[in-house]
């Protein structure tokens, strides 16, 4: 009997221990306004890709020109890769890789792939110093 309670207790333990995880890091709020060509962008999205380890990725939308992300959803401290895209209006039909004689409806990139894909814009945050960025692209 003593045994099935030293088990209990050592188990109740191990269990114990095993929730107090590593601790989230700091997060912030991120906001700020994205432009094309000199106009607000009126429908987009701004992905905040982690490069350091303890990085959080951060989407955020873009509506008339402006984006603003709440600090439970924001980055935490640390280096970001900035992307931006900005769908076409219009979507294109094209057939679907996965599921032969489907059809997929996307919209199209309208941003040059600096931008994207080969962006090389980088963001060094801080929750501690928040204020408000600013981005300029052009075509």
């Amino acid at each position: 009997m003593r045994l099935l309670w030293a088990l209990a207790v050592l188990f109740l333990a191990v269990v114990t221990g095993c929730e107090d995880g590593p601790a989230e890091p700091a997060r912030g709020p991120l906001s700020g306004s994205v432009t094309l060509d000199g106009k607000p962008v009126a429908n987009g999205q701004v992905r905040f890709i982690a490069l350091d380890p303890g990085g959080v990725n951060v989407l955020a939308v873009v509506t008339d020109g402006k984006f603003n992300v709440p600090a439970e959803a924001g980055p935490a401290k640390g280096k970001y890769r900035v992307e931006f895209s900005v769908p076409s209006a219009t979507k294109t039909r094209t057939p679907n890789p996965d599921i032969p004689g489907e059809w997929l409806e996307e919209a199209s990139e309208t941003l040059p792939p600096r931008y994207h894909r080969d962006s090389t814009i980088t963001l060094d945050y801080d929750p501690a110093k928040v204020q408000p960025v600013e981005y300029k692209l052009t075509r």
